[in-house]
């Protein structure tokens, strides 16, 4: 069951674990994930992220991690 849909900076954050992403964020993440639910993100977030890439704003390895969390 979807519970929640994270913007761009919480995907990213996430799963740098990223200290900007609150801590009440984050437990709310992992609680949705540990009860079985999901948490989206919308498929802009995947363009962002090659776009900033493509920029040099973030690691070239987010998107390699994000797709290794997803599965």
């Amino acid at each position: 069951m979807l519970r929640a849909v994270a913007d761009t900076h919480v995907v990213i954050w996430y799963i740098f674990a990223d200290p900007r992403l609150s801590a009440t964020a984050r437990t709310t993440i992992e609680q949705i994930a540990a009860l079985g639910n999901q948490v989206a993100f919308s498929s802009i977030t995947l363009a962002e992220i090659v776009y900033l890439i493509e920029r040099g704003r973030i690691d070239v390895t987010t998107l390699d991690r994000l797709l290794e969390a997803l599965e």
